[in-house]
């Protein structure tokens, strides 16, 4: 019984000791959240961004936010280089004419310039696709495969009509190849430059050549004694005419070098327009003559300040192609005129006319209409590129007007 008793006695006394362990368990959880929590606070409401300005903080965690400061100066320091060589890289890249973009390894673009941007018809948006979204031609493949084997390659590409060098380099790092370079330069003038010194060369050499055949071949029956006395003055005249076509030749080949070249600034000055074209007129009045051409000057007293030598340049080169290329008692006039932008020189005649699909050349450089005519008379093709060149040094614009069989009308536009 007493056995019993003690037993149901330890069970009886089980359920309060078993409700107060509960019951100090949960105290416990609740009491260490709530001191857990008072310790943790201070570290959850740290400012970061301020490490020195935390007046809460635990003295223990000084060193740390000390630290975290001396860090954020070092970050913020490093962001702002980086940040000032962005700007000065976007300042730069930004304001080349050329066009330049950067790929990474996979050859997707890191950064593309305006220039680039522009020329192959892309926005912001590329950044991170593929070069091949962009520009998807078999040259740029190329090119791109080259660069990222390690090494430099060019090549040249037509793009909206023009002509550019497109260069690829690789770039480097640790001896590895880590992106590419892409740089495109226009060379569209330099490419029309370079035809037009090869058409120049080829065209002086060909010119050069004609009469000095000509002249050897008279001077060799000459020397030979092939010749009679009584033919001698014609082949000594054929001689002199060939000679005089040469230096004439080379007279316009020399102003038109002097031209190009525009190294020198030449001197200006005022300049009676009307008083120049009369000099002209003078200069040619024998030439005029010989074919009873009559040359007239019309117009306003003017003066305009500009260079002197280029404008008689002007008016005797487009009033002698007026006379060569003029009938037989035709009528050569030139008029001097200005209005509120501009002065206006004329010069008109009533010659045998340019075809329409040959006035845009009749400016270049040796360009005949018709050959054999133009060497009958004497021409050697550059007169009007004299004239040509000439206006565009005194920023000078050139109107024709030319109906075959009824004349020609150039006019030269000076800005007043």
């Amino acid at each position: 019984i007493t056995q019993h008793t003690t037993l149901i006695l330890m069970l009886g006394m089980l359920q309060p000791v078993f409700f107060v362990l509960i019951l100090a368990i949960i105290l416990s959880l609740w009491l260490a959240h709530r001191l857990a929590k008072r310790i943790v606070e201070p570290l959850n409401t740290l400012n970061l961004d301020e490490p020195l300005e935390n007046e809460n903080a635990y003295e223990e965690i000084s060193p740390l936010l000390t630290r975290i400061e001396k860090q954020h100066r070092q970050i913020n320091s490093q962001l702002n280089a980086l940040k000032r060589r962005q700007d000065e890289f976007s300042a730069v890249t930004g304001n080349m004419s050329e066009g330049l973009i950067l790929l990474n390894e996979q050859g997707k673009i890191l950064s593309i310039n305006r220039a680039a941007a522009q020329l192959f018809n892309a926005d912001g948006s590329c950044i991170g696709q593929d070069i091949m979204t962009i520009e998807r031609s078999i040259s740029m493949q190329q090119l791109i495969h080259t660069a990222l084997s390690g090494r430099h390659d060019e090549a040249l590409m037509e793009i909206k009509g023009r002509q550019y060098q497109i260069n690829a380099s690789p770039i480097v790092s640790d001896d590895k190849v880590s992106g590419v370079v892409i740089l495109a330069f226009d060379i569209t003038e330099k490419a029309l430059s370079e035809q037009k010194r090869r058409e120049f060369s080829a065209n002086v050499s060909h010119e050069l050549k004609t009469p000095l055949h000509s002249i050897m071949g008279s001077a060799e029956l000459i020397e030979n004694g092939l010749i009679k006395k009584e033919d001698m003055p014609r082949f000594i005249g054929h001689i002199r005419s060939e000679a005089s076509r040469l230096v004439a030749l080379i007279e316009d080949i020399i102003r038109l070098s002097q031209l190009d070249e525009n190294g020198e600034e030449l001197t200006r000055e005022e300049v009676n327009l009307l008083a120049l074209a009369k000099e002209a007129k003078e200069a040619l009045h024998t030439q005029a003559a010989e074919r009873n051409i009559s040359v007239e000057v019309q117009g306003m007293d003017i003066s305009i300040y500009s260079v002197r030598r280029l404008l008689y340049e002007i008016i005797y080169n487009l009033c002698d192609n007026a006379i060569k290329y003029n009938r037989d008692n035709g009528q050569v006039n030139i008029f001097v005129t200005q209005d509120d932008t501009e002065t206006i020189l004329s010069v008109q005649d009533t010659g045998i006319g340019i075809p329409e699909e040959h006035q845009s050349r009749v400016f270049e450089r040796f360009y005949r209409v018709d050959k054999s005519h133009s060497k009958e008379t004497g021409g050697t093709g550059l007169g009007l590129s004299i004239v040509k060149h000439a206006a565009l040094y005194l920023g000078a614009e050139i109107d024709l007007q030319s109906q075959v069989g009824k004349g020609t009308t150039i006019r030269v536009h000076f800005p007043k």
